[in-house]
């Protein structure tokens, strides 16, 4: 994604977040709509199934309303919000085996591209890519700072580690694809 792109959505989505000090349920809706692709896209990332990617979206949506009914949820940029609510999604049916869990070295099916650009849709099928040259979660800070551009305390917040954690994901990552020049030529 482009910056000017990833800046305009973010101002885009803290402005419907401003709104829900308002208690507009429109505000809600405003912040559903710009944030659906990203969101479906990171939920991809974790379960890699087109079918539960988007379940775990709806149910993400879904107690995130709750939430902002309850006048819980972000005070500004809410994908880090919107994210950390998917990932615990994840890992709580991860546990109770309610997901098709897909082999981590292989990819089965194309990332979501409703309404990506086709740099978009090569950039997530490069960076899925690396997920057999990568540990979990090393790929997932990775994902979550280069294609969504999320900072290191949002990632961290996301996968329940400090910013200094996330940076030694990231660094660790780095220099396994700075090994493996062939990874990074594709």
């Amino acid at each position: 994604m482009e910056a000017s792109t990833a800046a305009n959505l973010r101002l885009t989505l803290a402005e419907s977040v401003s709104a829900r000090a308002r208690g507009s349920d429109a505000a809600f809706e405003e912040m559903y709509l710009a944030a659906w692709p990203r969101l479906c896209r990171y939920a991809w990332v974790l379960v890699r199934h087109q079918e539960d990617a988007e379940d775990v979206a709806s149910e993400t949506v879904r107690r995130a309303f709750a939430a902002w009914q309850a006048g819980r949820g972000p005070a500004s940029d809410p994908m880090p919000w919107l994210f950390l609510i998917a990932r615990r999604i994840v890992l709580d049916r991860r546990k109770s085996r309610a997901l098709r869990w897909l082999s981590l070295s292989r990819v089965t099916e194309d990332p979501p591209a409703r309404g990506d650009s086709l740099a978009g849709v090569e950039a997530a099928v490069w960076f899925e890519q690396l997920r057999g040259h990568l540990t979990e979660r090393q790929h997932e800070a990775i994902v979550l700072r280069y294609l969504f551009d999320l900072s290191d305390e949002q990632i961290g917040r996301i996968m329940g580690l400090s910013a200094g954690g996330v940076r030694t994901n990231v660094f660790r990552a780095l220099e396994v694809l700075r090994k493996r020049p062939e990874v990074l030529d594709r």
